[in-house]
């Protein structure tokens, strides 16, 4: 047994060490959609290369026929790894019943037995000879009927596979190049099989089987589609960002914003099958749709019976070239939220309106009942009017709670402490001549906060809590602005000499919640609580030295 390389084996093992390379450069996507039968596919087309090229070295019959029936093995695999590889990228694996699992397994697997075990039945080939073309000796053969049938298998999965992929290629602009380069790369290793099966011969090259020769063109189409226009990273399975039983629905558009796919739960909002269709085809409320102006809208409509509300996002698609190459769109279920939003309206508008009035009918009673002679019933009225306009602060706290939450989410501004809270102090000193109010504010410094009128929410609130609940002869309230240093936060410090903030009201903030049994006294500190959690901030309780509290105000510093 004699091995003699001729240039087809060095040829055939560099096209093999071609496609080894992309199978070691797509191992870490194997976990992605499709890849499995892709890496499948290119390590059986170089194991048939390589085992092919070393058999066309030997110059005996039987040294041959060894590594001519492993070839074949081996090369058995590839229509099958081809059909999976298309049906699974082209996401038609409702395709894979359980027949035709079993016939996607059974054909290689036979076929295989049968090739390398050809010597004692002869059902793939017979007549077995070796023709010397110059210095190349090559194998003839008659093929047999497990031969046959095993082709026939293959020319009906590999073109199902090609028309998979050519579909993607016309009806895709997401993913036409990477199908188009799947496609193109595919066609020499098909029409070189099918000239040897119906006998066609060369008519400068000798009579052999070219096929694992023809995929040497296949490696760069392939090497292509996988190195610049990341195939494994980005099969037409955007879809592994559409979660099928979502309540939220989820849209796939490509560069011309057609629609690629859609989940279930984005066909129930839209009414029906929307697969193929323009996107401004699909409702009227997408009729004028703009990516870039699709971010923040909100859409009302009835599905299933009952009236639901979706927050509606866009995000780009782009390839390893920063190139837009689509769209994901995604309607998010807010219902619930948008009932809560609309309930927590209606309430502050009966607290605002309706509360304020009756309580300012009591106030004015409760004045009238302070001018009576008879000092208890004068005390009584004094009595009713504080809580009276308790209960209007605490109206005016809601309404503010509700403009707070109606803000959030919006884009942050950078504001000035010095613009905004030296005037704020001044007001507050004036309404309360008998505390005494100190400030220290270092010039220039700003924070991120939604707005100016959240700061200065925050700020009044913790100053005012500061004074009117300080039980000393005379109220001592400072604040203090310590710029941003390591920790990246501008800190607001407001200490008093008051009797300090309970531990109760501490622990409910620390938690987020409160209970029945656990709750705070007002909405003061929540209010601050919300604002500072709104500016990516924080708010934080120290014991002041010799009495009171400090509460620091932690805030992102701004521009």
């Amino acid at each position: 047994m004699v091995w003699d390389p001729t240039p087809y084996t060095f040829v055939g093992t560099a096209a093999a060490i071609l496609f080894l390379v992309i199978v070691a450069a797509g191992w870490e996507y194997r976990s992605e959609p499709a890849a499995a039968a892709f890496l499948g596919l290119i390590s059986a087309i170089a194991g048939w290369i390589l085992l092919y090229a070393i058999g066309l070295g030997f110059t005996t019959l039987g040294a041959q026929l060894v590594w001519q029936r492993a070839a074949l093995a081996v090369g058995g695999l590839v229509p099958t790894l081809w059909f999976l590889f298309a049906v699974q990228y082209t996401n038609h694996e409702a395709w894979l019943t359980r027949p035709v699992r079993a016939l996607l397994v059974a054909d290689p697997l036979v076929f295989g037995l049968l090739t390398l075990t050809n010597s004692w039945h002869g059902l793939i080939w017979t007549d077995a000879t070796l023709v010397t073309y110059g210095s190349l000796h090559a194998l003839q053969f008659t093929v047999e009927p497990a031969y046959l049938v095993h082709l026939l298998y293959t020319y009906v999965v590999t073109p199902v596979g090609f028309g998979l992929l050519a579909l993607a290629t016309v009806r895709s602009t997401l993913y036409r190049t990477q199908a188009g380069l799947l496609v193109f790369g595919a066609i020499p290793p098909l029409v070189a099989n099918a000239a040897f099966s119906v006998g066609i011969e060369p008519a400068f090259f000798p009579p052999l089987d070219y096929t694992p020769f023809a995929f040497i063109v296949t490696g760069p189409f392939f090497g292509l589609a996988l190195f610049r226009f990341d195939l494994l990273e980005r099969v037409p399975v955007a879809r592994q960002r559409i979660i099928a039983d979502a309540d939220d629905g989820f849209i796939i558009l490509d560069e011309d914003v057609r629609v690629v796919t859609a989940n279930p739960a984005a066909e129930r909002i839209l009414g029906g099958s929307i697969k193929g269709r323009p996107i401004q085809e699909c409702g009227r409320e997408l009729a004028d749709f703009d990516p870039d102006a699709f971010e923040g809208r909100t859409l009302t409509t009835v599905v299933d019976h009952t009236q639901r509300t979706y927050d509606l996002t866009a995000s780009a698609l782009s390839d390893g070239h920063e190139r837009v190459v689509g769209y994901v769109l995604r309607f998010r279920d807010v219902t619930d939220r948008h009932l809560y939003q609309q309930r927590l309206k209606v309430a502050n508008r009966v607290l605002r309106h309706n509360l304020r009035n009756r309580m300012n009918i009591i106030s004015g009673w409760a004045d009238e009942v302070t001018e009576s002679d008879d000092p208890e019933i004068a005390a009584a009225g004094q009595r009713i009017a504080e809580t009276a306009a308790e209960l209007n602060q605490l109206g005016e706290q809601v309404r503010l709670l509700v403009e707070t939450a109606d803000a959030g989410g919006g884009a942050m501004q950078s504001v000035s402490l010095d613009d905004h809270l030296m005037p704020l102090i001044e007001r507050i000193r004036a309404d309360h001549p008998d505390a005494r109010l100190e400030s220290a504010l270092d010039s220039g410094v700003t924070v991120t906060v939604p707005s100016a009128k959240h700061l200065t929410t925050a700020v009044r609130n913790l100053l005012i809590n500061a004074i009117e609940h300080n039980d000393a002869e005379r109220p001592f309230v400072r604040i203090t602005v310590e710029p941003a240093e390591d920790d990246a936060h501008v800190r607001i410090r407001i200490a008093d000499n008051g009797p300090g903030i309970p531990e109760t009201e501490r622990e409910v903030l620390r938690k987020g919640t409160e209970t029945p049994l656990e709750h705070g006294s007002g909405l003061g500190l929540w209010l601050v609580h919300w604002i500072a959690t709104m500016s990516r901030g924080e708010v934080t309780f120290e014991t002041n030295d010799p009495r009171g509290s400090i509460v620091t105000l932690a805030l992102q510093p701004g521009d």
